[in-house]
Parts: structure tokens; C-alpha cells; sequence
């Protein structure tokens, strides 16, 4: 601590980083979980709502993640332990979803297996509802197996192959050599993946507000206390309520699978051939590998027809009016643009400034500085949404209404994934290179400006990336911010689909995916190597 007060730059930066925390991170918590009275809590089970919206999150928890880890662990066993045909396709194909808007699944479902779908209607002739849970099921379970699977393909890949091998040797074959070496030794990715899919299902709001119908969950019902009774109160018990299971799973997922070991090599490795996947294997996965491409493939061809049809359902006439309306809702794609840029630039600077500080330095708010950078991770979004809009619309900071807001709730929602990629990367910058500087007088600021930034730019741009997409896409954090003066396309897209204006919004989130994807290219060409977006 005295060589930061002895480096008054470096000691100014770490406390505007210790009150920025304070003030947009832990305020607004406090200001949910303050805003009820302990009364309100107490009468939460004579509210039949509130019970069927926690009994219909906690189904879906159950449901969705355990569809969802299941095809993960298919995809990522797929694509690392086998020799089955298409397997760079199946993993390009499983990771569109991450790039795309948290509902766009849900919505293409709705316009392809809907009352008046392109699949059910039209090509099946049936006047099927795909609204209620069962969508909701199949939507959630689309759109967050990657996640899944990404976890589980890197502890897939480093089992290795030489343990399969012995097994073979002791006269392990097939299933049973599958059950006794690799899923035990894959558990901890199992179990990560379920615990993080489990929190993503359940801070889920984009999915349900599109496909639930009135099967509702508690981050919709919470939305719907405001914008249906103006039930600020309600909305923020609500939020309370989903807070608790989403935090205790994340301090599971991070503190229990986290410090759980599963080595099993040291020192060289040897490379031995994998043994070809029996013919039976290779065609079951390959089948449900090509079954949920597809399903995701219709998730693509919907949003891009959608925007080029005159009525969907009803007029299949093609059209461009939908693209040439895109102009007229240009206040809303440049307020998404903007906003998500600033949000991904400040996020990503902050979080590895944070991150060198705490990889670094030694200080007494250490441990505080860490927690708080991950703990926006534990955070539904619908929940840091009502804390921004309970906490900063009176003195002394009314921001409600203004691009302040938005910005700044999603600065801070988005810290824990540059901040985790930025200590990730420290770890691999030996601290003896600083420390030499600093012997040839070199101050903490210019060790990080001139030696400790160049080394950590690639994982930069990969959490400035990460932290764009999820700004310009979410749903979640903003519907409570956003208002006739900082409205933003994916409000404006809920509020399309809501009035049967499907056409439109799917122009709309087209145009959201490309300026996703051209904000990834032109990041992948500034920074001149791979970016890894999901190192988080």
C-alpha cells in the first residue's frame, strides 16, 4: 500500500476504481434490496403470481439446462473426441447463437412453428401454438447450449488420449470406457457448464417476453409489474427473488467447480493416434449433431425472410420495404451503435486496468476490487436494470431518461468478462518484466502503458468485442432504462414483435447481427490476431 500512495497517478486511478465500483455496482444492489419493505418479502407466499412465476423459473431451470448441457457435452465430444464427418461445420454452426440478440431464437421460432409459421402453416398445414413453455424450452435450450459446449470442449480437450488408451489396454471398449474414464474425468466441465447454462436460463428475459405467452417467469413477471400496474415496488422483490438462486449458483460455479482438481497429465505429452469411433457412433452423433444445426440454421433463414416478405403468414410477396424502413429507424441502430461502442471501450478499459491492479499490486481493498469486478457476472440483467432505475433517478445523480444511464448500467454489467479475460492474461505475463522496469525507474502507469498493454492487446480487443456485442444486443438491462429519449433497437425490436409487426423486426435484429459481425471483422483486422471471444 505505501508504494501506491508513493505513486499519487496510480493511487488517484486505483481509487476512482474502488468508488466507481462502489457507486455503480454495489449502490444500485443495495437500492433493490432496500427499495421493499421487509413486509413485502414476508408476503410473498400469498402472491399465487409471484409462486407460479418462481415455480415456472425453477422449471425451466431444470428443463433447459439439462436439454442444453446435454447437447453441449454431444457437440463438444463431437467436435474433440471423435472423427465424425462435418465437425468443423457443427462448431461454427453451434457458436452463431452467442453473436446474435438474447430473443432472436424465440422469435424466429414463433415465426417459423407459430399459429402462422413457415413450417407448421404453410409447409404442414397445422394451426399449431408454439407460445407456453414448451417454446420457451426449445428456445432457451437453442440458445444456450454453446455455452455449454464451449465449457466442456476445453476440459474435453485435455483429457488425455493416452488414458482412453489405457483403458483399451485393461479391456475397457465402447460405452463402458466412455463411463469409466472420459465422463468422470469431463465432470468438471459437465458440472460448470449445467451451473453456468442454469444462470443464463435463469436471468433469461428476451426468450420468455417472445415465446412465454403467459407462462410466466420471474424476470417477466417483474417487467410486467412496471409496465402493467407501475408496481416498482413488485418489480424489485421480484428481482430480489431471482437474484438469490443466480448468486448462489455462481458462487458455486466459481468457488466449488472451480477449485475442484482433475489432473491428469504431467510433463510431456504423448501423441497417440485416436482410435476411429465406431460407424453406429459416428451416425447417432452425427444425426443429432446435424438435427440442431438445423434447428439453428431455421433461426437465420426465418430473420432473413422475414425482412424480405410483405406480411409473414399471411403475404409472402417479396419486398424491400422492410430493409428501406431500417432508415427510418435509424435514431434507434445509431443509439445502439454508440451506446454499445462506448459501453465495450469503457468496460474493457476499466476491467483491465482493474485487472492490473489486482494481478500486481498488493492493497488492502484487494479482495473487495476482485469480488466486485465478477460479481456483476452473478447479476441477472433484469436486476441491475431495476437497480440503475431505482438508484439513479433522484439526487444525487438523476440520469433516468438520458444515454448516461444506458451507458453506464451497461459498463458495469459487462466489467466481469474483461475483467476474468484480463487476469487470465496477466497470469501469463511473467511480473519479472515489470519488475525490471521499476529497477530502471520506470513508474507502475508507464510499466502498464509501455510493457504489461502491448503483451495484453489480443485479450483487449476480445473483451472490448465481447462487451459490444452484449451492449448492442441485450434486452434484458435496458428495458427499464429505455425511454422515448435513449431508445435503443432491441426495445423498439420487443416492442415490434409484441404488436405483430414481425417483418419489421426481423429487418431490424438483421441489421443488429450485421453490425455485430462488422465490429468483430474490423476488431479481428486492428488487432492482427485471433481474437478469443469466449475466454471469459
Amino acid at each position: 500500500m505505501r508504494k501506491l500512495i508513493r505513486d499519487p497517478f496510480l493511487f488517484i486511478i486505483l481509487l476512482i476504481i474502488i468508488l466507481c465500483l462502489l457507486f455503480f455496482v454495489v449502490y444500485p444492489i443495495i437500492r433493490v434490496l432496500s427499495y421493499p419493505s421487509f413486509q413485502d418479502f414476508i408476503d410473498v407466499p400469498q402472491n399465487q403470481r409471484y409462486l407460479r412465476a418462481i415455480k415456472n423459473s425453477l422449471l425451466m431451470v431444470v428443463l433447459s439446462t439439462t436439454t442444453a448441457t446435454f447437447f453441449g457435452f454431444i457437440f463438444a465430444y463431437t467436435i474433440t473426441r471423435t472423427d465424425v464427418p462435418l465437425k468443423k461445420f457443427f462448431k461454427v454452426i453451434s457458436i452463431l447463437p452467442l453473436f446474435s440478440p438474447p430473443f432472436m431464437v424465440a422469435f424466429s421460432y414463433v415465426m417459423m412453428f407459430g399459429k402462422s409459421g413457415l413450417i407448421t402453416a404453410q409447409l404442414l398445414g397445422l394451426r399449431v401454438s408454439i407460445f407456453g413453455w414448451r417454446g420457451l424450452w426449445l428456445s432457451e435450450t437453442i440458445a444456450f447450449f454453446p455455452m455449454a459446449a464451449m465449457v466442456m470442449e476445453g476440459v474435453l480437450q485435455s483429457i488425455a488420449p493416452s488414458l482412453e488408451y489405457a483403458g483399451r489396454n485393461l479391456g475397457a471398449t465402447g460405452f463402458k470406457l466412455f463411463k469409466t474414464i472420459t465422463l468422470p474425468l469431463a465432470r468438471p466441465g459437465v458440472a460448470g457448464a449445467a451451473l453456468l447454462v442454469s444462470i443464463l436460463v435463469l436471468a433469461d428475459f428476451g426468450n420468455p417476453i417472445m415465446i412465454a405467452g403467459d407462462f410466466s417467469v420471474l424476470a417477466t413477471e417483474a417487467w410486467m409489474r412496471v409496465a402493467g400496474w407501475g408496481d416498482v415496488r413488485g418489480a424489485a422483490v421480484l428481482s430480489s427473488l431471482l437474484l438469490i438462486p443466480s448468486f448462489l449458483i455462481f458462487l458455486v460455479q466459481r468457488y466449488w467447480v472451480g477449485q475442484t482438481s482433475y489432473v491428469t497429465i504431467t510433463g510431456k505429452i504423448t501423441r497417440i493416434e485416436r482410435q476411429r469411433t465406431k460407424w453406429y457412433m459416428r451416425l447417432i452423433l452425427f444425426i443429432i449433431c446435424l438435427t440442431v444445426s438445423i434447428m439453428i440454421i431455421l433461426v437465420y433463414i426465418a430473420l432473413i425472410m422475414g425482412a424480405f416478405v410483405k406480411g409473414w403468414g399471411f403475404d409472402w410477396t417479396p419486398t424491400l420495404e422492410y430493409i428501406g424502413s431500417i432508415f427510418s429507424r435509424s435514431s434507434e441502430l445509431f443509439n445502439s451503435f454508440v451506446f454499445a461502442i462506448l459501453a465495450g471501450f469503457f468496460s474493457s478499459a476499466f476491467a483491465m486496468i482493474a485487472a492490473f491492479l489486482v494481478s500486481r499490486k498488493n492493497f488492502i481493498l484487494n479482495r473487495f476490487v476482485d469480488f466486485t469486478c465478477i460479481l456483476p457476472a452473478a447479476l441477472p440483467g433484469i436486476f441491475f436494470g431495476i437497480g440503475y432505475s431505482i438508484a439513479f433517478t433522484r439526487p444525487p445523480m438523476d440520469i433516468y431518461g438520458t444515454a448516461a444511464i444506458i451507458i453506464l448500467s451497461l459498463v458495469f454489467w459487462n466489467i466481469s468478462m474483461g475483467y476474468q479475460t484480463g487476469i487470465g492474461a496477466f497470469k501469463q505475463i511473467s511480473p519479472s518484466l515489470g519488475e525490471a522496469a521499476s529497477n530502471l525507474g520506470a513508474g507502475s502507469m508507464k510499466i502498464f502503458y509501455q510493457i504489461e498493454a502491448p503483451l495484453i492487446k489480443t485479450s483487449l480487443f476480445s473483451a472490448f468485442v465481447v462487451s459490444f456485442i452484449r451492449a448492442s444486443t441485450t434486452l434484458s438491462v435496458i428495458v427499464f432504462l429505455s425511454t422515448s429519449r435513449n431508445v435503443v433497437a432491441t426495445f423498439t425490436i420487443m416492442n415490434l414483435v409484441s404488436d405483430g409487426f414481425y417483418s419489421k423486426a426481423a429487418a431490424l435484429t438483421t441489421s443488429l447481427l450485421v453490425i455485430a459481425f462488422t465490429v468483430l471483422g474490423i476488431a479481428r483486422l486492428v488487432s492482427g490476431k485471433r481474437i478469443d471471444l469466449f475466454k471469459i
